[in-house]
C-alpha cells in the first residue's frame, strides 16, 4: 500500500476524500490546520518529516489566516510528492489562488476534482467517493424524488429545493441537521431520483459535484440541473435534466417507472466501471510517478 499525508481543514467533505483514500489503501495519516486561525506551519512540516509518506495530499480554502505559506508548500515536496486536491477550480475565485500556487511552485500536481478542465489545473478528474456506506442489502426505495445536503443561503439551489419541497414532491435531508454520512448515504439508497444543482458555490459556474457519484453508487437516477457539464464525463441515458422548479416537478411526477431504472443501472454502472476511487487515486498517482498496487 502506497502511504499517504493528508494536510487538511476539518470540513466533512475532506473526511470523504480521506476515507475514499482509505477504501483503497487503508489508514492514512491526517494533520489539520485551521484556516481562519493562527498558522500551525511548523507541525505539518514536523507532522510530514515524522511521517515520511509516499505522497502528500492537501485540502485547502481559497483563503484565511491559517493557511499554509508559499515556503511551508514548497518545503512539503522535497519530503513527498504533492498533490493539491480542489474540489471548488472550476469557481472563478479559485483561478488567482490555483494560478499563483502555480507560479511559487507549491505542488507538483494541481487536480480538480469537480470535472474543471478549464481551470489553472494540472489535471482534471471527478470526485473519488468510499463505496463502502453503500454496501448492503438492497433497500426499499419508499422516497420518490430525494436531495441531502445543504440548503445554504438564498440562491438558485435553495430557491429550486425549497420550491420543490413545497409544490414537487421533493423529499429534503438537510445536512445542516444531525446525521452521519452513512445517514446520507441510507436516504440516498432509499430514494428512486436523486435531485442535483450542479452551479458552482457562487452560482456563476457549473461542476460536476460529489453528489453525481453517490448518486451511482446508491442507484439512484439522477435529476441534474441543465448547463451541468455532466455530457463530458457520462454517457449519454445517465441522468435526466431539467431547466426550472417547473420543469423539475414535471419529471418527477411524470417520469415512467422503467425511465427512472433505466437511467440508475446507467449511472451505476458508469461509476462502477469508470470512477472507482481506486481509478480515481490510481490516475492522479500515475501523474506523480507513483503507481499504486493492484
Amino acid at each position: 500500500m502506497i502511504k499517504a499525508l493528508f494536510i487538511t481543514t476539518k470540513t466533512i467533505d475532506c473526511i470523504n476524500h480521506i476515507s475514499a483514500w482509505e477504501s483503497v489503501h487503508g489508514k492514512a495519516e491526517i494533520v489539520t490546520f485551521d484556516h481562519n486561525g493562527i498558522r500551525n506551519d511548523w507541525h505539518l512540516l514536523d507532522t510530514a518529516a515524522k511521517v515520511k509518506p509516499q505522497v502528500i495530499f492537501y485540502i485547502g480554502p481559497n483563503k484565511g489566516t491559517g493557511i499554509p505559506s508559499w515556503e511551508t508548500l514548497r518545503q512539503l515536496r522535497k519530503i513527498a510528492p504533492s498533490v493539491n486536491l480542489c474540489s471548488d477550480a472550476q469557481d472563478k475565485p479559485w483561478h488567482p489562488i490555483l494560478a499563483k500556487y502555480r507560479s511559487k511552485g507549491c505542488f507538483d500536481l494541481q487536480v480538480s476534482i469537480d470535472g474543471a478542465s478549464g481551470a489553472p489545473v494540472d489535471f482534471a478528474t471527478l470526485t473519488p467517493v468510499d463505496t463502502r456506506p453503500f454496501l448492503g442489502p438492497e433497500r426499499p426505495r419508499d422516497i420518490r424524488c430525494g436531495f441531502s445536503g445543504s440548503v445554504g443561503r438564498w440562491n438558485f439551489r435553495s430557491e429550486m429545493v425549497l420550491a420543490l419541497e413545497w409544490f414537487g414532491g421533493l423529499t429534503v435531508r438537510r445536512r445542516e441537521g444531525e446525521g452521519t454520512y452513512q445517514d446520507h448515504v441510507d436516504f440516498l439508497r432509499r430514494s428512486r431520483m436523486l435531485l442535483n444543482s450542479s452551479f458552482t458555490g457562487t452560482g456563476h459556474a457549473h461542476h460536476i459535484k460529489g453528489r453525481v457519484l453517490e448518486a451511482g453508487w446508491a442507484g439512484c437516477c439522477l435529476l441534474e440541473s441543465e448547463g451541468s457539464p455532466i455530457a463530458e464525463w457520462f454517457p449519454k441515458g445517465c441522468w435526466l435534466s431539467y431547466r426550472t422548479a417547473q420543469e423539475a416537478a414535471a419529471v418527477i411526477k411524470e417520469t415512467d417507472d422503467a425511465t427512472i431504472e433505466a437511467c440508475a443501472a446507467k449511472l451505476s454502472e458508469a461509476v462502477r466501471f469508470i470512477y472507482r476511487p481506486d481509478l480515481i487515486y490510481g490516475d492522479i498517482l500515475s501523474c506523480v510517478g507513483l503507481t499504486q498496487p493492484v
